[in-house]
């Protein structure tokens, strides 16, 4: 049976929480070298081995970790409470603390490629929850939506659920990858995510 991680001390678990999580992002999973990565962290495989049963298990803390970090900086708001007049102000905001974090702490920004390059990940696995998280989120965000009048119904919900994510996919990877300077980046983002927007109000809604 996989033995569950032993605590480290907040500093070490930091460095080796980065080193695996570029490492990942980086190369992938079955690329990423776990001697690499304890080589970055500056940590013995002896260590390791009393904390982790493999580099599964490393793999999913990191994901899980930066995910349950990631979550509680950038406050997710409760979909039923929104209401017409605060839904995309409110789901407005949500993108723009994750752009604020993203500049204050990058580390947490590599589960993004992570996420990105798990497509295949096995369904028990951390990264592959994340992922199904964020998609159920999505879909009721856009139930949520429909229900105000916000968001167009004129397009069966799975399909317009499956555009969303490969729009937002799509800007994501951009962002992540992009070789220009964050500021510029971010608002190329903007710019697309207002677009996406556009797109997805009701046809003839008035326009922001």
């Amino acid at each position: 049976m996989p033995r569950p991680p032993r605590p480290l001390d907040p500093a070490r678990s930091q460095q080796l929480l980065v080193a695996a999580a570029e490492t990942f992002a980086a190369d992938g999973f079955e690329g990423a070298s776990l001697n690499d990565i304890l080589s970055r962290a500056a940590m013995g495989k002896s260590s390791f081995y009393h904390r982790f049963a493999d580099k599964t298990a490393l793999h999913d803390w990191v994901a899980r970790t930066m995910a349950d970090a990631i979550v509680a900086e950038i406050r997710v708001p409760d979909l039923e409470t929104l209401s017409a007049a605060s839904f995309r102000p409110e789901l407005t905001a949500l993108l723009d603390r994750f752009q604020r974090l993203a500049a204050a702490r990058p580390e947490l920004m590599s589960l993004g490629l992570m996420f990105h390059n798990s497509a295949d990940a096995p369904p028990e696995s951390s990264i592959a929850r994340v992922r199904s998280g964020v998609m159920t989120w999505i879909g009721e965000a856009l139930r949520r939506g429909r229900e105000l009048g916000v968001i167009r119904t004129d397009l069966p919900p799975a399909l317009l659920s499956e555009w969303t994510v490969a729009s937002l996919t799509t800007i994501d990877r951009w962002a992540l990858t992009a070789d220009t300077p964050v500021a510029a980046r971010a608002g190329t983002a903007a710019a697309a995510i207002d677009a996406l927007w556009s797109l997805l109000a009701p046809p003839n809604a008035p326009t922001r």
